[in-house]
């Protein structure tokens, strides 16, 4: 009897584990990707200079809001974070860092 209820017991943390894995996973519907995440360009990923992190901060030091989609993409030749901070978009420049532009997303 102690054996099954060890079998059932991990047989359950395996589901719930699986299950919260699964839940982390699934985009923000409303957005179309999970806030914070790269949403387009991750083949572009190894052509920028900063991580994904440091564009988020770069951004968010520019402009207030929560963060939302970030996308990796070519601006005016240059490759840039394109990361929706509250109302405004936020171009980094993927190489350096240096935020070039906020545009109201309204």
């Amino acid at each position: 009897m102690f054996t099954r209820t060890k079998v059932v017991g991990a047989a359950v943390a395996v589901i719930a584990g699986v299950a919260l894995g699964v839940y982390l996973l699934i985009p923000d519907r409303a957005s179309g990707s999970a806030p914070g995440r790269l949403d387009d360009g991750a083949e572009l990923l190894p052509q920028a200079g900063i991580s994904l992190a440091a564009a988020i901060d770069a951004a968010t030091a520019a402009t207030d809001g929560p963060v939302d989609e970030v996308d990796l993409e070519y601006w005016q030749g240059t490759l840039v974070f394109n990361v929706d901070v509250g109302n405004d978009d936020v171009k980094v420049d993927a190489a350096t860092g240096r935020v070039l532009g906020a545009e109201s997303d309204d």
